[in-house]
C-alpha cells in the first residue's frame, strides 16, 4: 500500500463506551474492548497498540480478507472512534495497519491534548469551571480576602 496519495484519516465519532452492556463509568479499557468486541458480530482484533490516550485497533472477521475497520478507543471521552481515509473504512488487511500506523504516526496523532479524541469535553477544569459559571451568572465569586485585607479589616 503506498501511502503517498492517501490522505490524513478522519476519526468518526461512533458512540460512547457506556452504551455497550455491562459497561459503566467505571470500566477498564479490557472490559470495554471485550464489550465492543462482543457486540460486533464475531469481529476479532487482527492487531493493536496500546497508548497512553487508550486503544488503537483494527478489527476483521476471520477467513474474510479486506474486512478490517480501524479504530480509537479513546479512555478520555471515554467512546469509540473509527478512522476513515477518504471513504475508506472497513475494507483493510490487518498488514496494512501496521504501515498507516506508521505512515500517519498515529502514536502522536493520538498523544494526550493532540486530537479532539483525546481531549476533555470542557477546557475549563474544576474550580476554574465553577468560577466561570458563577461569574457567568452574574454572581460574584466570594474568595477569602487577602492577608493584607484582613490586617485592614482588623485594625479599622
Amino acid at each position: 500500500m503506498s501511502t503517498s496519495t492517501v490522505p490524513s484519516p478522519t476519526f468518526g465519532y461512533l458512540y460512547p463506551s457506556t452504551s455497550l452492556a455491562g459497561i459503566t463509568c467505571t470500566s477498564s479499557r479490557w472490559e470495554v474492548l471485550k464489550a465492543f468486541l462482543a457486540s460486533s458480530d464475531g469481529a476479532l482484533v487482527s492487531r493493536l497498540r496500546e497508548l497512553p490516550t487508550g486503544l488503537l485497533f483494527i478489527t476483521s472477521i476471520p477467513g474474510q480478507a479486506y474486512s478490517g475497520a480501524i479504530y480509537f478507543y479513546s479512555s478520555v471521552r471515554r467512546a469509540f472512534f473509527m478512522l476513515d481515509w477518504a471513504g475508506r473504512d472497513d475494507d483493510f488487511e490487518a498488514e496494512e495497519f501496521d504501515v498507516l500506523v506508521e505512515a500517519f504516526s498515529l502514536d502522536l496523532a493520538l498523544a494526550p491534548g493532540a486530537c479532539p479524541a483525546t481531549r476533555h469535553h470542557s477546557r475549563r477544569h474544576g474550580r476554574e469551571r465553577q468560577q466561570h459559571a458563577r461569574t457567568a451568572s452574574g454572581l460574584r465569586p466570594t474568595l477569602p480576602p487577602t492577608r493584607r485585607a484582613q490586617r485592614k479589616i482588623l485594625h479599622q
